[in-house]
């Protein structure tokens, strides 16, 4: 072998030298880097896990939105352990901080609607006592049997059971002789005197009355 192909493989082998350790570096810097990355992302991971452990929730939109950043930590499947461990936790809060939200909500839905309902009772009750006391005060028996026309719309039917409690006692209640809407809506009319106080009355699906229980004055 000559001077000048002895030279050529020196230089050759040179820069495959040069080739293979900027390869390596690359490499290993590629290395370090996902490693630096990994544990980053496992620190910042335990940090928001910790943070949301005995964390107190105050919306189900709060909820909702740890709810998404632990399932995106649970995708990066990581292997620590601590990180393992907190994820069960936050688990655990979250399904509890859920399920008393949700209780809680429906609980004020609920006391919302009972609210409502008492509200439109009693606008009721004060309609069905003003037909009741015009009846009492009619003017004629011709003017008392149209305001009783008008009242019985309000029933299923004319023999709808009414009700006149007496008494009552806590679980002892006692009624007077049962009569009937029409009955009693006649006996307004005759005697001219003041309705009894209603308590309570039921409905049907049409919002006709079908019981109507009063309280003796």
């Amino acid at each position: 072998m000559n001077k000048t192909s002895i030279f050529t493989a020196l230089i050759m082998a040179l820069i495959v030298s040069i080739s293979f350790t900027g390869c390596k570096s690359q490499k290993k810097i590629a290395e370090e880097q996902a490693q630096a990355e990994l544990l980053a992302k496992t620190n910042k991971a335990q940090a928001d896990l910790k943070a949301m452990v005995g964390k107190e929730y105050a919306s189900l939109d709060e909820v909702a939105a740890d709810e998404a950043r632990l399932e995106e930590i649970k995708s990066y499947n990581l292997e620590d352990a601590e990180v393992k461990e907190l994820i069960g936790q936050v688990e655990k809060n979250l399904q509890m901080s859920r399920e008393a939200l949700e209780k809680k909500l429906a609980e004020e839905q609920k006391a919302k609607e009972e609210a409502q309902k008492t509200v439109v009772e009693e606008a009721q009750k004060r309609d069905i006592y003003y037909l009741l006391d015009n009846i009492a005060g009619s003017g004629s028996t011709q003017e008392g049997n149209l305001m009783i026309t008008e009242a019985l719309a309000m029933f299923a039917a004319p023999d709808v059971p009414v009700l006149i409690e007496i008494y009552n006692d806590g679980d002892i209640v006692d009624y007077d002789k049962p009569t009937t809407a029409q009955k009693y809506l006649d006996y307004l009319k005759d005697v001219k005197r003041n309705p009894d106080q209603i308590k309570e009355f039921k409905k049907d699906a049409n919002g006709k009355i079908t019981e109507l229980i009063l309280k003796k004055r």
